[in-house]
């Protein structure tokens, strides 16, 4: 019995440490701390599959679910203690997903910045799509520093998305 026990134990350990390693790689998306210049990283990295988006953005999940995400991590951030962000990156099966989200944005007010594959700004927020990623970053606040310091952010997100 004992020895069924142990067995058990351990199949139950490997199969939740499996379940972890996506977690830990999806996570591996976002800078820790110091990073990225200036900014702080002030949440634990969330994840939300494609049948729980809609838990995470009211409303406009399905436009999402149609370009085909497979899931949605976001984790927040902190500019030099001014500025608070949340980054978020959408998770598509294929780089056209990304591209239909990402056009589906209008250009209106954004000026094109060098980030990912291609990337927009506008004011307080920044948006960029890398192969198959569409990531979103969300200013609280605004100031002259804010848009230089997205671009910041959003290149250390850009350059760890393969």
């Amino acid at each position: 019995m004992r020895r069924v026990s142990l067995a058990a134990l351990s199949l139950v350990s490997f199969i939740l440490g499996c379940g972890s390693q996506p977690a830990s790689r999806s996570a591996a998306y976002f800078p820790e701390s110091g990073q990225a210049p200036g900014w702080s990283k002030t949440s634990a990295t969330r994840i939300f599959p494609a049948d729980r988006l809609s838990e995470y953005i009211d409303g406009d999940a399905d436009r999402y679910l149609r370009a085909g995400v497979e899931k949605a991590l976001t984790s927040d951030y902190r500019y030099q203690n001014q500025v608070e962000a949340t980054a978020d990156i959408f998770v598509m099966k294929n780089p056209a997903g990304a591209t239909q989200v990402f056009e589906s944005q209008p250009a209106d007010g954004s000026q094109t910045v060098k980030a990912g594959d291609d990337a927009r700004l506008y004011p307080g927020t920044l948006m960029l799509r890398k192969g198959r990623f569409f990531v979103r970053i969300v200013a609280y606040q605004d100031g002259p520093q804010v848009g230089n310091a997205l671009l910041a952010l959003a290149r250390s997100i850009a350059a760890r998305l393969s």
